[in-house]
């Protein structure tokens, strides 16, 4: 049996989140998670989510729920609200163009609302890169533990329970540049998205969406209904 190991909430898209020992998972996914996004002005990206992609720097930033608030902290320390007129414009200046914020709570997601990845898939990628690999570069909202590599895949198509809540496990995970950024110094590490094309078709993870909404605990047990 599988169990939950760490869970992870991004109140904002694109920075960094922060560690629970458990959430109450909506419909909407995580509560709070990916509330907020930037969104692009550039002309062939109009009103489209600004993330990492575009702006590495955003994973410098740090979010976290302050009661009902949400606050971010910058990498120089200062403290502020997503849609903080300084913070917008700091975020606009590393863009290099303006950009406005949405508070949009299950609207600011690529496709489904949780994130769901196997450590011991993380492992052995980390084996085939010959290189340390920080579980963190794939933005999971859930790491699971005690199942073989690649295990997690099985349960496509399945409904899964994890804690009181009931997920549907929808599809592979595709992934981006994103991945070859570490998430603490910056630094970027092309070659790991060239080994996890050519090992694992640039697949980690599973996309999951909420069938029935509930709370969840680091130690729960994972797995189909």
């Amino acid at each position: 049996m599988a169990h939950l190991t760490e869970i992870w909430r991004y109140p904002v898209k694109s920075f960094r989140g922060e560690p629970l020992e458990e959430a109450f998972v909506t419909p909407e996914g995580l509560e709070s998670d990916r509330r907020f996004a930037y969104l692009d002005s550039a002309p062939n990206r109009l009103g489209k989510k600004l993330t990492a992609r575009q702006v590495d720097q955003m994973l410098s930033y740090r979010a976290r729920l302050a009661g009902e608030r949400v606050e971010v902290e910058t990498p120089t320390g200062g403290v502020y609200e997503p849609g903080d007129p300084a913070l917008v414009a700091e975020i606009s200046r590393l863009a290099g163009r303006s950009v406005s914020v949405r508070d949009s709570p299950g609207e600011n997601f690529d496709e489904t609302s949780v994130l769901l990845v196997n450590q011991a898939t993380v492992d052995a990628f980390e084996m085939a890169a010959g290189m340390g690999v920080d579980r963190r570069r794939f933005r999971a909202n859930l790491y699971v533990s005690d199942l073989e590599p690649d295990q997690e895949y099985r349960w496509l198509g399945r409904r899964l329970r994890v804690g009181e809540a009931v997920l549907e496990a929808v599809r592979p995970c595709g992934r981006c540049v994103v991945i070859t950024i570490d998430p603490d110094t910056l630094e970027v590490e092309p070659g790991l998205l060239r080994t996890l094309a050519r090992e694992r078709q640039e697949i980690m993870g599973i996309r999951c969406a909420v069938v029935k909404p509930g709370q969840v605990r680091v130690g729960d047990p994972v797995g189909p209904e």
